[in-house]
């Protein structure tokens, strides 16, 4: 999920904060527990997110322990540990990074996407027997938008469209709710709108001087309608986030909902001299 979908540091209490630290933990130690070591490195905070919605919406306890780690050999780090949640987050984020080096062999031949697709191969093939229509939705997924991005579409409600469907795959294969699923598929589908948007607005000025596939460079209009296009995306996830029941840890998904996300729009927006100060 690229790392757009963060805290606010500043805004969180001290214990929120610590937890917050210890699902990114959790995470990491679930991924090498149950995938190896090499998935760990492509950990970010992107799939805390994921964990925290996921286990918000389950009477689950979370269980804190403290933990050495390799970063931190010395000194211990509070860990949650014993997570449904966390444990999907970790094989989600193993699916990522296994379609994340896929593809940088397919286009660019690098030796790490080579190596990265090689060491995942076996954990990414347990995973398609666990979730086969997360896979296969998410292979889906993104062959639609590399022939997108091939062709260099202009339209950016596709690109957009078949990236939200990787993001609504990924929240949706966790709760057996049909319910609760089709609220969590619209919350992620705005999600990835919006993380696909903000990324290509975020680079835009680079690929424009390399001439790189971004579909903003290509829109009729250019970058205008971009500011209220973003907002909306977020208003939308507003919008289905509120028909969630949420049990726990509200203060911590509000303050990346309300406070992260809108930030991180404003500072890449004013980079653009979209907005100003």
């Amino acid at each position: 999920m690229l790392g757009y979908v963060t805290i606010e540091k500043s805004e969180l209490r001290v214990r929120e904060y610590d937890l917050y630290q210890a699902y990114y933990c959790g995470i990491c130690k679930a991924t090498g527990r149950r995938s190896g070591q090499l998935p760990r490195l492509a950990l970010s905070y992107d799939s805390v997110f994921l964990a925290l919605v996921l286990a918000a919406l389950t009477e689950e306890r979370e269980e804190v322990q403290q933990e050495h780690c390799i970063i931190h050999p010395i000194r211990k780090k509070p860990v949650v540990s014993g997570s449904a949640a966390i444990d999907y987050a970790a094989d989600m984020m193993v699916i990522l990074a296994y379609h994340k080096f896929l593809d940088d062999w397919r286009d660019e031949k690098s030796a790490l996407g080579l190596s990265g697709k090689t060491a995942l191969r076996g954990a990414y093939r347990k995973l398609r027997k666990k979730y086969p229509a997360v896979c296969r939705k998410t292979e889906e997924a993104l062959m639609r938008l590399s022939e997108l991005e091939k062709k260099e579409s202009a339209r950016l409600d596709e690109v957009c469209g078949a990236f939200a469907d990787i993001m609504e795959a990924l929240f949706t294969g966790f709760s057996p709710e049909d319910s609760v699923s089709r609220i969590l598929g619209q919350m992620a589908r705005q999600l990835g709108c919006w993380i696909y948007v903000i990324d290509a607005l975020d680079d835009y000025e680079e690929d424009e001087k390399n001439g790189s596939y971004n579909p903003l460079r290509l829109r009729g209009n250019g970058l205008e309608g971009i500011e209220e296009l973003l907002y909306n995306y977020l208003a939308e996830m507003v919008n289905a986030y509120d028909l969630l029941e949420i049990k726990k840890n509200r203060g911590i998904i509000e303050n990346i909902i309300f406070m992260g996300l809108r930030l991180r729009t404003d500072a890449v927006l004013k980079e653009r001299t979209i907005i100003h100060e």
